[in-house]
């Protein structure tokens, strides 16, 4: 086998294993991650002790900020795609592994700019004394969350 049969090959391969993937995450995620979004909405709703135009400014506060995250996934996981592909070739392009390399940072530098920004978007929605001093108790909760370990990192 010549070298664009190997390349076309794992090309397919990597497409078909993508698509599997994006498959199972999308409908035939489990239940308990649904759930657990939905649980995380509505414990910040009860936290803050949203009313009802405050819910749905919220509501479209995460439709936009999903959108915003979806965006920046679709291109990491592209552009991750076109990393791992370096591997398969003989010489890998330095410049190129590195160019990409700072696309991925440049991406993950926006998405937690974008998840900053829907927080403090959240923070905007609060207009009671008692909701800024919950959102602060709220974040407070999240820093601590943020800071801990990762499970597998801990191995």
């Amino acid at each position: 086998m010549n070298k664009i049969k190997v390349l076309t090959f794992s090309v397919i391969a990597l497409v078909i294993l993508n698509l599997g993937m994006i498959l199972f995450f999308m409908v035939i995620k489990p239940r308990e991650f649904k759930n657990q979004k939905n649980g995380s909405r509505l414990f910040i709703v009860e936290k803050l002790h949203f009313d009802e135009p405050q819910k749905k400014q919220f509501r479209v506060s995460i439709e936009q900020h999903i959108t915003k995250i979806k965006r920046y996934e679709s291109t990491i996981l592209s552009t991750k795609e076109v990393l791992y592909l370096q591997l398969s070739q003989a010489k890998i392009d330095l410049k190129a592994k590195d160019s990409l390399i700072a696309v991925l940072g440049n991406m993950q530098k926006k998405v937690e700019t974008a998840r900053f920004e829907h927080f403090k978007a959240i923070e905007s929605i609060c207009n009671t004394p008692q909701q800024k001093e919950d959102f602060n108790s709220l974040t407070i909760e999240l820093a601590q969350k943020i800071g801990e370990p990762n499970p597998i990192s801990k191995k």
